[in-house]
């Protein structure tokens, strides 16, 4: 009975210590969303549409942002990979 128990204890531990790793590592792959994709067509350039634009060309989008060059503003797409 106590070796059964014991086992039990064991599997369960395991169980969770899994379960407690896999959403680290979820978290985790969400908050890197900073591999450039590329430019997106939006003039002039707003937050709001940068975004929704981005999601629209670029599949693994997960930001858009408008950064200035060169006096212009540009809608840059950022995803995770």
């Amino acid at each position: 009975m106590a070796k059964t128990l014991n086992t039990m204890c064991f599997t369960t531990l395991l169980l969770v210590v899994l379960l407690i790793s896999t959403e680290i590592s979820k978290s985790e792959a969400n908050s890197n969303c900073n591999q450039f994709l590329g430019e997106a067509p939006v003039h002039p350039c707003k937050e709001r549409a940068c975004k929704k634009v981005c999601r629209e060309h670029y599949y693994n989008s997960c930001k858009g942002e408008c950064e200035k060059h060169d006096y212009e503003e540009h809608c840059h797409c950022y995803g995770k990979y």
